[in-house]
C-alpha cells in the first residue's frame, strides 16, 4: 500500500511528460511534412532586381492654381500654360466620357444579372458621359480663348 501512494504522487507528472513528448513528436512530424511559411526569412530570390521606378511627372498645375493664374494672367506664357491645362482637362474628360459610353453600350447589349445592377444603369452612364462631354467642350472653349489671348503677343 505504501508503494502505491509513492507512485500516486508521480502519476500527474508522468502524464504531463508523456503528453509533452507526444506534442513534440507531432510538431516535428508536421515540420518535416510541410515547412512553416512563418520561418521563411528571405522572400526574394538572390537574383532579384527591383523594377526601375517610373519617372515621377509632376502635374503642371491643378484647378485651384489654374483659377488663380487665370485671374492674374498677363504674360503670353501664362496664357499658353492655362491653355495647355484646359486642353489636358478636356482630353481627360473626353476619355472618361468614352469609358462611360462603352459601359452603357455593354449594359444595353448584355444586361447584368438580377440584383447586380439597376435597370437604369445604362441610362445613368449615358447621363454621366453627356455631362463629361459638355464639360470637355467648355474646357476646350476656355483653352481656345487663352490661346487667342496669348497669340497677339507671340
Amino acid at each position: 500500500m505504501k508503494t502505491s501512494k509513492k507512485f500516486a504522487k508521480w502519476i500527474p507528472a508522468v502524464a504531463i511528460a508523456l503528453f509533452g513528448l507526444f506534442v513534440g513528436t507531432v510538431r516535428e512530424a508536421q515540420a518535416a511534412v510541410a515547412p512553416s511559411t512563418a520561418r521563411v526569412k528571405n522572400l526574394m530570390a538572390p537574383t532579384y532586381r527591383a523594377p526601375a521606378a517610373p519617372p515621377v511627372v509632376a502635374k503642371e498645375m491643378n484647378k485651384k492654381d489654374a483659377k488663380k493664374l487665370a485671374a492674374i494672367a498677363e504674360l503670353p506664357e501664362e496664357h499658353v500654360k492655362l491653355a495647355r491645362f484646359y486642353a489636358g482637362e478636356a482630353n481627360r474628360l473626353d476619355a472618361l466620357a468614352t469609358g462611360y459610353e462603352k459601359a452603357a453600350a455593354d449594359y444595353r447589349e448584355r444586361p447584368a444579372p438580377k440584383n447586380v445592377a439597376a435597370p437604369t444603369t445604362a441610362g445613368r452612364y449615358e447621363f454621366f458621359a453627356k455631362g463629361f462631354r459638355s464639360d470637355a467642350k467648355t474646357n476646350r472653349a476656355i483653352a481656345a480663348s487663352h490661346e487667342k489671348m496669348a497669340r497677339p503677343f507671340i
